[in-house]
């Protein structure tokens, strides 16, 4: 079963005309963590999403000390996924954060010393009742980005057996520490794909831009890389 981690960096409402956006540029090949605080709601589980991009590269000293139980019970929250470290692998972010959010989005605030900002909330994927959603299964996340992956990079896809193509929008290193993106290239031979679904790098003519307004479809590998639906 794959990890909650399908919710970081990928869910976020869709926004109001009066929403305000934050642009992050030169993102590529950088380091970020987040925690995600699950509660139970009307409409089943959703997570409280904090990042640390753009205000840290999550030290590994904090990272490691993180504590899932102490920071459930400061937060209120049923659980925490401790959702990283994970590497970026778009050049640049446009994300629209919602003014009228129940829970405030883009405020900071330090956890013992780890600082972060909330990205968003978001439903959780259940399967049988519990959170989480196996890998290579496609979720529709509601959201507001352009997310841009710069033509000087290698783009890594995963393609599905009906000829659909996921860009590789950030990769994991929670289930394998040693991970690096300039080992992306040989994932093929790792990955345990089912029939049918092939990886494979591409290069791009020109940067591209996935423009998401409200709604996306995105999914994971087994070892928590995350890939957006092209197109």
């Amino acid at each position: 079963m794959c990890a909650l981690a399908v919710l970081g960096a990928l869910v976020a409402f869709s926004a109001p005309a009066d929403a305000r956006p934050m642009v992050t540029k030169d993102m590529y090949d950088k380091r970020y963590c987040e925690y995600l605080f699950i509660n139970l709601g009307p409409s089943g589980f959703y997570a409280d999403v904090w990042n640390t991009f753009g205000l840290n590269n999550c030290p590994e000293k904090l990272w490691k000390a993180s504590d899932p139980a102490a920071l459930a019970k400061e937060m209120g929250a049923l659980t925490v996924k401790l959702n990283g470290p994970r590497h970026w692998l778009i050049d640049r972010a446009q994300i629209t954060f919602d003014p009228k959010a129940e829970l405030k989005q883009g405020v900071k605030r330090s956890f013992n010393g780890l600082k972060m900002r909330r990205l968003t909330t978001g439903l959780v994927p259940t399967v049988d009742g519990k959170p989480g959603l196996p890998a290579y299964t496609e979720t529709t996340v509601n959201r507001t980005t352009h997310f841009t992956f710069s033509r000087r990079h290698p783009l890594r896809v995963l393609v599905s057996p009906d000829g659909k193509s996921y860009a590789m929008q950030a990769f994991s290193q929670i289930k394998d520490p040693t991970l690096t993106e300039k080992k992306l290239n040989g994932l093929a031979s790792r990955l345990a794909m089912p029939a049918g679904w092939r990886f494979e790098v591409r290069k791009l003519r020109k940067d591209l831009t996935l423009r998401t307004v409200s709604r996306t479809t995105v999914l994971q590998d087994e070892f928590e890389n995350t890939y957006q639906l092209i197109g």
